[in-house]
């Protein structure tokens, strides 16, 4: 299913009225899904040199703008984040770096609906910073329903505006979002430490976690997969499978750090958009034996790559998967010179490459072992640590 390929001015608030009447010709465009504009999901710990994922942002963002005859507008929205002024003044040096021709807002946790929304209508893009991102929603979706906010958020996808988020930005993208956990917990394992909830949340101390995964009403901007952040470097293949699970959802997307994924809603293509790697996970043929799942399927997100997000949720799953081979081969999570932090990366490579024997990793209170299935992606196996 893949193919791989090579600080606002003044003047601006007076100007959205007209704006938004100049672009009732962008949202008549007829699309394939009944959606539009871009989604840039960002696994956080996004490096302000990240060349092509800035560049992709401002790209997109400009075409908006130009299309709908507009300037150039850009918001960072800090919800999430717990240093706001920081976030700001952060994201505006890197945006502005790629954009200087940018006129660059802010919208906080405190700043009125009205200015908020003002703020949206004249923009094509926006930026969704860090943190807890349940702030997000509380915001923009509060009690799971779309505020005055929110209903502007999707004004902008409507003229093909970009809405980018790093880490909880990231996270809160989907129909259901991750509240925290780790993966044993979340695959109902006991993890063999007891260690601070990352940071989902955080003003979580370290404290015992409970069993399953916890999740919750996230955005809705995107309604055919689960996204989650720092995916390899926290080990989180285990809790996205469980919240896939028990969410009923399909396709999960992994976000790895100072990674992007970019996902066209006008026709669900997912395209990976940076250097470092992502993960695409199918749990459509997902088996369940105790706390063992089996009959999972994955498949690395490089550069360059094209997926369609459509026919893999609604296509019949691959049920007809080849067994595991008899000879296993460890990952180990610390190997010379390499950082701990990509043993998970290592892992899901390992298993797309070795044609030969099933990779194993093993982690806190479980484990995971996968394999090829002969057309690119990867089998995958979870279950408790004997």
């Amino acid at each position: 299913m893949n193919v791989p390929l090579r600080v606002l001015v003044p003047a601006f608030f007076a100007s959205v009225a007209a704006l938004i009447g100049g672009c009732a010709a962008a949202t008549d465009r007829a699309t394939l899904t009944g959606l539009d504009g871009y989604l840039l999901a960002i696994g956080g710990g996004l490096d302000d040199d990240n060349k092509p994922v800035y560049e992709l942002f401002v790209r997109r963002a400009r075409e908006a703008a130009e299309a709908n005859g507009m300037p150039l507008r850009i918001v960072i929205a800090t919800a999430a984040s717990g240093d706001q002024e920081a976030n700001v003044i952060g994201k505006t040096q890197a945006i502005g770096a790629y954009a200087p021709e940018a006129e660059i807002g802010a919208i906080r946790r405190e700043t009125p609906a009205d200015e908020a929304i003002a703020l949206i209508d004249g923009a094509s893009a926006m930026f969704f910073t860090g943190g807890d991102q349940k702030r997000i929603t509380a915001k923009y979706r509060p009690g799971d329903v779309d505020g005055p906010e929110m209903a502007a958020l999707r004004r902008l996808l409507s003229r093909r505006g970009v809405i980018a988020g790093t880490s909880a930005g990231d996270a809160m993208m989907g129909e259901v979002m991750f509240f925290t956990g780790r993966s044993a917990e979340a695959l109902g394992i006991r993890s063999t430490r007891t260690q601070r909830a990352e940071d989902d949340d955080p003003d979580e101390q370290r404290r015992e976690l409970p069993l399953g995964p916890q999740i919750g009403p996230g955005m809705g901007l995107l309604p055919w997969a689960m996204t989650d952040s720092h995916f390899f470097e926290r080990d989180r293949f285990g809790r996205l499978v469980a919240a896939l699970e028990q969410s009923g959802t399909r396709l999960g997307i992994g976000v790895g750090e100072d990674a992007a994924v970019e996902i066209d809603l006008s026709t669900g293509i997912l395209v990976g958009a940076s250097v470092a790697e992502s993960l695409l996970v199918d749990v459509g043929a997902l088996k369940r034996e105790g706390l063992k799942r089996g009959g999972i399927r994955a498949k690395v997100i490089r550069q360059g790559m094209v997926f369609s997000l459509l026919p893999l949720r609604d296509l019949p799953a691959e049920t007809r998967l080849p067994p595991r081979p008899s000879a296993v081969e460890e990952v180990p999570v610390v190997e010379p010179g390499q950082n701990r932090q990509l043993a998970s990366w290592r892992f899901f490579r390992r298993a797309e490459e070795n044609a030969t024997a099933a990779v194993v990793l093993k982690l806190d209170g479980y484990a995971q072992t996968a394999w090829p299935d002969g057309h690119g992606w990867s089998v995958v196996e979870v279950s408790p640590r004997e």
